[in-house]
C-alpha cells in the first residue's frame, strides 16, 4: 500500500510537471495551442520573419501575441478550405524548390541554413504552407478592400511637412467671412460645422444670412500672416479650416486645392507614401476580419 501511495504521488508529480511544461494556452476548433509551441516559435522568430514576413512582421512578440498568430493561421486555413483552396504537400514542395533555385541552394545547403537558424525542415515546410495560404487570403479577401486616394496621399504628406519651413504651398480657397459681432462664442466654435452642412445641404441658418463668400485662386504664402500660413498648412485639401479673426471679421477657409510650390518634392515621395498608407489600411482591415471571423469558430483561452 505504501508503495502504491508513493507511485501515485510520483505519477501526479510527473503529470503536474508535464502540464506546467506544456500548458494549454488556447483551443481553436479543437486544436490546442500549448506553451511549448509558443516558446518554440520564439526560439526561431527571426527565421520565421525572413520566411513569412506578412505573418511574423516583427522580431518581438509576447506569448499572447504568438497565440493570436497561431489562431489566425487556423482561421485563414479554415476560410480557404471553405472556399475550395487547399494547399497540398506537392504545392509546398514546389514552392520550396523555387526558393532553393532563387537562392542558389541545394537541399543540403537549405537544411544547413535551417539548422543554423534553429528551424527544422518540418517546421519550415509548414511555415511555407502557411505563407502560401496567407498570400492567397490577403489577395482574395483583403487587397480588394484597400483603397487610398491621391488626396489622402497628399494630405498625409502635407501633415508630415506642416512644420517644415522649407516648403511653401499654394492654394485655391473659398473664403467664408462674417462680422465678428454677429457670432457668439458658441456660434464661433460651430462655424466650421455649419459650413460643412451648408456644403452638403445648401441650407444656411438665418443667423449667417450676412455671410460673405469669395473664391481665391492661386494664393501663395507670400504676404500671408504667420497665423494664416500655419492655419492653412494644417488644413487638409477638401476640408474647412478653423475660424480665424482677420480685422473685424471671422474667416473660415475651404481648401479646394493645396499644392507644394516645389511639387517635384511630393512627386518623389508619392508612391512611397501611398504604399505606407495602403499597408496601414490593409493591417486595419485584416485585424477587423479576424475579429469578425473569430465569432464563427470555437476559441477558448486559458490565461
Amino acid at each position: 500500500m505504501k508503495h502504491l501511495v508513493i507511485l501515485t504521488i510520483l505519477i501526479f508529480s510527473f503529470s503536474a510537471n508535464a502540464e506546467l511544461l506544456d500548458k494549454i494556452l488556447a483551443v481553436v476548433n479543437g486544436k490546442a495551442i500549448t506553451l511549448s509551441t509558443v516558446k518554440r516559435v520564439k526560439t526561431n522568430i527571426r527565421a520565421r520573419k525572413n520566411i513569412s514576413p506578412l505573418i511574423y512582421e516583427r522580431l518581438n512578440f509576447s506569448d499572447k501575441e504568438i497565440v493570436e498568430i497561431l489562431i489566425n493561421s487556423v482561421l485563414v486555413r479554415s476560410k480557404l478550405e471553405e472556399m475550395g483552396y487547399i494547399i497540398s504537400d506537392s504545392q509546398v514542395e514546389s514552392q520550396i524548390k523555387m526558393t532553393e533555385k532563387n537562392l542558389g541552394l541545394n537541399r543540403d545547403a537549405l537544411l544547413d541554413f535551417l539548422n543554423s537558424n534553429n528551424l527544422s525542415f518540418d517546421e519550415y515546410f509548414e511555415l511555407t504552407r502557411e505563407a502560401i495560404e496567407f498570400n492567397i487570403f490577403s489577395s482574395r479577401f483583403i487587397r480588394p478592400l484597400i483603397s487610398v486616394t491621391d488626396q489622402e496621399v497628399k494630405n498625409h504628406f502635407y501633415k508630415q511637412n506642416a512644420n517644415n519651413k522649407r516648403f511653401s504651398f499654394k492654394y485655391t480657397l473659398v473664403d467664408f467671412s462674417i462680422n465678428k459681432n454677429i457670432l457668439s462664442s458658441a456660434d464661433l466654435s460651430n462655424f466650421s460645422n455649419v459650413l460643412k452642412k451648408f456644403q452638403n445641404t445648401g441650407i444656411l441658418p438665418n443667423k449667417y444670412k450676412d455671410l460673405s463668400t469669395n473664391v481665391l485662386g492661386d494664393i501663395t504664402e507670400d504676404g500671408l500672416t504667420k497665423e494664416l500660413i500655419a492655419l492653412l498648412k494644417k488644413t487638409d485639401e477638401g476640408s474647412f479650416s478653423k475660424p480665424i479673426l482677420l480685422y473685424t471679421e471671422y474667416h473660415v477657409f475651404f481648401v479646394k486645392k493645396k499644392d507644394l510650390v516645389e511639387s517635384e518634392v511630393f512627386q518623389r515621395q508619392k508612391e512611397k507614401i501611398k504604399a505606407e498608407l495602403m499597408k496601414g489600411v490593409g493591417l486595419s482591415i485584416t485585424k477587423m476580419w479576424f475579429l469578425r471571423e473569430k465569432d464563427k469558430h470555437y476559441i477558448k483561452y486559458f490565461y
